[in-house]
């Protein structure tokens, strides 16, 4: 299947990832160049973040102030119109009656309408690397909360009225169908994700570097100077 490039920007985005730093990584330069165009972006994260290190010597509640400090700096730098969070432990997301009803909840009250999350399907990058359980837990709760629940009135009735996402973009996939040029928020994304110290570590140069390679090897494949890709599942169930 070719690739296609999504030039239309949505109205309102809901976006709803694992931890700090997983919507700026995955989807940064969409959000920022989608907000620069005149979109309102919500950002849901579900994790507080605070084991999120090979640091035994900080705890856990200093790790979390950070990471809310980082989630703050990056946040404005993309554009991002309002940001919330579910404060849940971090490797405890379960896609659960509890998690799928404050989504939606979320949904029908913010009524956006693209979700972008993590594609949970992708478990296994090539032999070195295998997907957070968050992300992939996360993942399938948003699509579960998307539909059947979101937009079926008997689902969660005290969640307010029912609203039905029309796309769903899913963001760390093997399988990525359309593309949007980011040419216009990459610098963006790049100061978005290089805002979470407590990750980047030393790699400062060499993550922004990456950023930079990555976007623009997707690009040139499009015809663009640089290109994000995900996995678009456009929600067409009426019932």
């Amino acid at each position: 299947m070719a690739m296609q490039l999504i030039k239309q920007v949505p109205k309102s985005v809901l976006c709803v990832f694992a931890h700090p730093d997983d919507a700026d990584i995955g989807a940064g330069g969409t959000i920022a160049t989608w907000a620069q165009k005149g979109a309102a972006v919500t950002l849901i994260i579900a994790c507080l973040g605070e084991k999120g290190t090979t640091d035994s010597l900080i705890s856990t509640e200093r790790l979390s102030q950070l990471r809310v400090k980082e989630i703050s700096e990056a946040s404005k730098c993309l554009g991002v119109s309002l940001v919330e969070s579910f404060s849940i432990p971090d490797g405890e997301v379960e896609n659960d009656l509890v998690l799928r009803g404050r989504i939606v909840e979320r949904l029908r009250s913010l009524q956006p309408q693209v979700v972008l999350t993590h594609d949970p399907t992708a478990t296994f990058f090539g032999s070195t690397y295998f997907n957070h359980r968050d992300h992939r837990e996360l993942g399938f709760a948003v699509l579960d909360s998307v539909f059947p629940a979101s937009h079926l009135p008997h689902y969660f009735p005290e969640a307010g009225a029912p609203h039905r996402v029309s796309t769903v973009l899913l963001s760390g996939t093997q399988e990525p169908n359309v593309a949007i040029d980011i040419s216009l928020g990459l610098e963006l994304k790049t100061k978005a994700v290089l805002s979470h110290r407590t990750q980047v570590g030393g790699r400062f140069v060499r993550l922004g570097e990456s950023i930079d390679t990555t976007a623009k090897t997707l690009g040139r494949r499009l015809g663009v100077p640089y290109a994000e890709t995900f996995r678009r599942i456009v929600n067409q169930v009426e019932s």
